[in-house]
């Protein structure tokens, strides 16, 4: 959707009600073209109409309230065919609704943008409050927010980020469609639209991790896009690896030489990292000597992706050199030892 079209925002509101009507006529059996209830709520509907876009320069804006209020005029004498209590509704009735309503909307758009702006800042987008404030006083029935963020010299994310008004005419943040460039590579077109659920879905660095082509660990399960195959909306279907399936990060890392997990803190930071999709730098002891390696979660295949320092993937054979994995292995308890050695020490309990 192009934001820079004009909307007729007079257009755009009687339209709401159009479809809020035909929802009422498929729930009741009988005509409610005549309904009183609904006339009366019909016209409270219009008069705010024309009071919040009273002032608009439109020409078509503007062009549309003179029909409204021809509208108004005549399903006003229908429901009130008495020319004083026409009067009475018009002077008094009217504007005191008015200045009700006015509280009431701006009290309500305000609590909405509130809570799109702490939704797109939870999914890792910031400083687009103006921007959702600004589309929200247009009072269109969707919107859309591009962002571009490079992710390094040769990587860059686009987003565009959508909003759709519901039928109690809040706005809610549905998702966002995210587009992976990579230098030099021009032909690839990598990019997934993230739904969201009650304003809550992927990160903004966990959907880059996807289009990168890793996994990530979410709501107990790991998520990898199939870049092999497309659904009808263009999106790539996602390989899901439940609990069932018996990837446990924890115990593969037990079987490499990493230093880091001879911490149990710097190993929780790695175990939620790898989790999230991340490629990380992890250091090798092989041999009494220290090498350095990227590793990546590979839930299909139960085991981490190996890079070396040129990002080219390596097998664990050439990893580990000479270095066996009894050998490997024999390395951690010792180093379980060393912290239940150092944990009695200082009068800890070791569980």
């Amino acid at each position: 959707m192009d934001n820079h079209i004009p909307v007729n925002r007079v257009e755009t509101a009687l339209n709401g009600w159009r479809s809020r009507e035909e929802r009422f006529s498929r729930l009741f059996s009988f005509d409610l073209s005549s309904n009183r209830a609904l006339m009366k709520e019909k016209l409270r509907h219009y008069d705010r109409i024309a009071s919040t876009y009273k002032g608009t320069r439109d020409m078509d804006e503007r062009l549309a309230l003179k029909l409204l209020r021809q509208e108004r005029n005549h399903m006003e004498k229908r429901l009130y065919p008495h020319l004083l209590i026409r009067l009475l509704r018009r002077l008094v009735v009217v504007p005191i609704r008015e200045r009700i309503a006015v509280k009431r909307d701006n009290r309500q758009t305000e609590e909405n943008g509130q809570v799109l702006k702490q939704q797109v800042q939870r999914a890792g987008f910031t400083g687009l409050s103006a921007k959702i404030g600004e589309n929200m006083k247009q009072g269109q029935q969707q919107f859309s927010i591009p962002v571009s963020r490079y992710i390094n010299e040769r990587e860059r994310m686009d987003y565009s980020l959508s909003f759709v008004k519901d039928h109690s005419g809040m706005y809610r943040f549905d998702g966002y469609r995210a587009n992976l460039h990579t230098a030099g590579r021009p032909d690839e077109k990598r990019q997934q639209y993230f739904g969201m659920e009650n304003g809550q879905g992927l990160k903004t660095m966990e959907a880059y991790n996807l289009l990168s082509g890793r996994s990530i660990h979410k709501e107990g399960r790991w998520l990898q896009l199939d870049f092999n195959d497309k659904d009808a909306q263009g999106n790539f279907r996602i390989k899901d690896f439940h609990a069932g399936y018996g990837y446990n990060i924890e115990k593969v890392l037990q079987q490499l030489p990493l230093k880091e997990l001879l911490n149990k803190g710097e190993a929780d930071k790695l175990h939620d990292a790898l989790k999230k999709g991340d490629r990380l730098s992890v250091t090798f002891t092989k041999d009494g000597n220290e090498q350095r390696y990227y590793i990546e979660a590979n839930p299909q295949f139960k085991s981490v992706n190996i890079y070396d320092e040129h990002s080219r993937k390596i097998t664990l054979n050439t990893a580990l050199g000479n270095k066996t994995m009894e050998a490997v292995k024999a390395a951690h308890k010792e180093g379980e030892r060393q912290q239940q050695g150092q944990a009695k020490k200082n009068g800890m309990r070791v569980m």
